[in-house]
């Protein structure tokens, strides 16, 4: 069964390249292109990792990752931030939710080594 991701930006050039990057027949790439609509894939859907862009109108990346963690289904996902802005620019209480960080522009490799060892499995 494919490991399924849910890959947040409010770019859709950044959620197609991820896409194209992540494809795989062993991994199924859900897109939001913002934090209210990744809540709301959250609340009815299972997914193996949380991959968001920082910087998102209405809810960014921190708050998405935040709420994610308040889901109980959710509790333990496995969450990995893209930005422009290192962790270190941000307060440690509030990246606290987060398991992983990749400054942008981002690796390819760099990206699908995080992911595979994040996955389960």
């Amino acid at each position: 069964m494919a490991a399924v991701i849910l890959h947040v930006d409010d770019s859709p050039a950044i959620r197609a390249w991820v896409a194209s990057v992540l494809n795989d027949d062993r991994l199924r790439i859900i897109s939001a292109s913002d934090g209210v609509e990744a809540l709301n894939i959250l609340a009815t859907t299972s997914v193996d990792l949380l991959l968001s862009d920082l910087e998102m109108p209405r809810v960014d990346g921190l708050e998405l990752a935040q709420a994610a963690r308040n889901l109980p289904q959710h509790k333990y996902l496995p969450i990995l931030m893209l930005s422009t802005r290192r962790a270190e620019e941000l307060p440690e209480k509030r990246r606290a939710p987060v398991t992983g960080w990749i400054s942008k522009p981002v690796d390819p490799v760099l990206l699908r080594r995080w992911v595979q060892r994040l996955l389960p499995g």
